[in-house]
């Protein structure tokens, strides 16, 4: 298991706990809930973030989360899907409640995200902020680099492929090593479909089911109409 233990940069914390909204902030310190993933690094490279993703121990959790928020006045659109409740209100950055994915411990979370680049995680304690990266998160960051981490969570096979796709369109790069890996993921799942002994004959026929599997596990990514907007949160 991969070390966990660096920290982002006290400057880069401070950064990101500024650009959250502050009925965000209010949920992170008094519901248990945590900030992981892209909006933190999008804000550490210098990138626009698409939405704030946010991790919780329990779906009772992440639904009083959402009851709370549309309390606070708010009338987002609500998007549910397997894997997420989203919440939209342009221009404000949309809300993500993961509910695929639950976890008590933002440690935890940290080792199941697909790449180091997303390896990142924020929480509240006693103590006050506190955050936990991957150890090559800066440096592959700098570099621009996929690494893949070969995640033990439950997830869609063409999840992280698609991610990758999306990834590569912005100027990130790929080892050939982590393309293998992910690949033979992505083929193991392929070769446990029900149906591939019977009907994948052909490379026609393989593709049909892979198009089954590359299934696209972010809901941001199927929302027509959402574009990242750079929005100062800190009076919100």
């Amino acid at each position: 298991m991969a070390n966990v233990t660096d920290k982002l940069l006290q400057e880069d914390l401070r950064r990101v706990v500024r650009r959250l909204p502050k009925d965000i902030i209010k949920l992170i310190q008094e519901k248990g809930i945590f900030l992981g993933g892209g909006f933190i690094r999008a804000l550490v490279c210098g990138e626009k973030p698409n939405d704030i993703d946010l991790f919780g121990p329990s779906k009772d959790r992440i639904e009083l989360c959402v009851e709370l928020l549309q309390k606070e006045g708010r009338k987002p659109r609500v998007l549910r899907t397997d894997n997420a409740i989203t919440l939209i209100e342009p221009p404000r950055a949309a809300v993500q409640f993961i509910t695929r994915w639950l976890y008590d411990d933002p440690r935890q979370c940290l080792r199941e995200f697909d790449f180091t680049i997303a390896q990142a995680v924020v929480w509240w304690d006693e103590s006050g902020w506190r955050s936990a990266v991957a150890p090559t998160f800066y440096a592959d960051l700098a570099s621009r680099r996929l690494r893949y981490t070969q995640p033990s969570r439950n997830e869609d096979a063409g999840g992280s492929m698609l991610r990758m796709r999306k990834f590569l369109g912005r100027g990130y790069h790929v080892s050939a090593d982590d393309l293998a890996l992910l690949m033979a993921r992505v083929t193991v799942k392929m070769t446990q479909h029900p149906n591939f002994n019977a009907i994948a004959t052909s490379e026609n026929e393989q593709a049909d089911i892979l198009r089954g599997l590359l299934r696209e596990v972010d809901p941001m990514l199927v929302v027509d109409g959402i574009d990242p907007v750079e929005v100062d949160h800190e009076d919100q």
